[in-house]
Parts: structure tokens; C-alpha cells; sequence
């Protein structure tokens, strides 16, 4: 059965740390990625571009990783059951 993406073709921050990516790569590497997800798992358009603008302003960002939880915020924002890890508040929930 097919899911429409290789989860094992990701690159991993491990990786990136020991060579070192163009950070224009690595944007439109994350973008394919979330493109390129199941419909059935993927969050509305609207959902993630208000995500990633949420995201844009937290001060727990680090380029494109959040710090609570080591995602890549384009990969976590992309999905629809996954939430913001932010104690105390998420800045956004999961996706009905």
C-alpha cells in the first residue's frame, strides 16, 4: 500500500549539522514535502499558511525548527491532527 510520500527520504537535523544545506534548498525541500502529503492527512491551505505565520512570530522558532518539540515547523504545521507544542497554550490545534 502506498502512502504517496517516503518518510524515510527525509532529511534529518543530524544530517544538515554535519553538511551543510542551502537554506533555499532546504525551504523548498520542506515545501515538497508538505505539498506532497495525502490529502487525507495534509491540513487545508488556509490551516497551514495561518500555521506557518504563527509559527513566523514564535519566539521558540529556530529557522525552520521548532525547539519544544525538534520538528520541522513546515512538516508539523502540514498535517492536519498535529498541534502547536507550546506549554501553556498552543498557538494552534489540530485540524477537524
Amino acid at each position: 500500500m502506498s502512502r504517496g510520500y517516503d518518510s524515510r527520504r527525509a532529511l534529518c537535523r543530524r544530517c544538515l549539522m554535519e553538511e551543510a544545506i542551502d537554506q533555499a534548498k532546504l525551504a523548498e525541500y520542506l515545501d515538497q514535502y508538505a505539498a506532497s502529503l495525502p490529502e487525507e492527512i495534509r491540513a487545508d491551505e488556509a490551516v497551514y499558511q495561518r500555521r506557518i505565520a504563527l509559527c513566523a512570530q514564535c519566539p521558540e522558532r529556530f529557522e525552520f525548527t521548532c525547539r519544544r518539540c525538534g520538528c520541522y515547523i513546515q512538516a508539523r504545521a502540514a498535517k492536519r491532527r498535529m498541534r502547536c507544542p507550546l506549554p501553556g497554550g498552543p498557538l494552534w490545534v489540530e485540524q477537524d
